[in-house]
């Protein structure tokens, strides 16, 4: 099963400078949870921020790059080659992000797990367009923290 995880702010921005926007610990909580058992597939600035999580995880870090290696990842250079090695592992594969990975991801995954914060941030990076690929909802959480309300919502095509 390949899922596709990610969280975004009203607008869909899911990014700011190859980090996410924001800091919200049930948001983190949730992703850790959801993905502890799954081989997590992301792009290199992903990874560079989860870095010092990987260690305890199965990862599949992307590149093209022939010089760049990462320390607590299997590397890919491609989407389909890091399917090809999850796929080895026998667990659930989880697609992190960021943007050009979900954009390629949307039409090969089963199922969408998309954390909506009911707030508004900065950034540079937008989550792709979804709606056409996941139509049926089939949980929603909606959760009120100190400083913002989350919804938890999973999607299956």
């Amino acid at each position: 099963m390949i899922n596709i995880i990610a969280a975004c702010d009203r607008n869909s921005l899911i990014g700011r400078n190859g980090k996410l926007p924001w800091n919200i610990k049930e948001d983190w909580e949730y992703f850790l949870k959801e993905t502890h058992d799954g081989v997590l597939v992301m792009g290199r600035h992903c990874y560079l921020e989860f870095e010092e999580h990987a260690k305890k995880r199965k990862v599949i870090a992307l590149s093209r790059n022939p010089n760049i290696e990462f320390a607590h990842a299997q590397k890919a250079k491609s989407l389909n080659e890091s399917l090809s090695l999850a796929n080895k592992l026998n667990r659930i594969v989880w697609i992190c992000g960021g943007r050009a990975i979900y954009k390629e991801a949307l039409p090969l995954a089963d199922r969408l797990y998309l954390t909506e914060i009911d707030a508004e941030f900065c950034g540079d990076v937008y989550l792709p367009p979804w709606q056409n690929y996941f139509k049926k909802e089939i949980s929603r959480k909606s959760i009120k923290t100190t400083s913002f309300d989350l919804t938890f919502r999973v999607f299956s095509k």
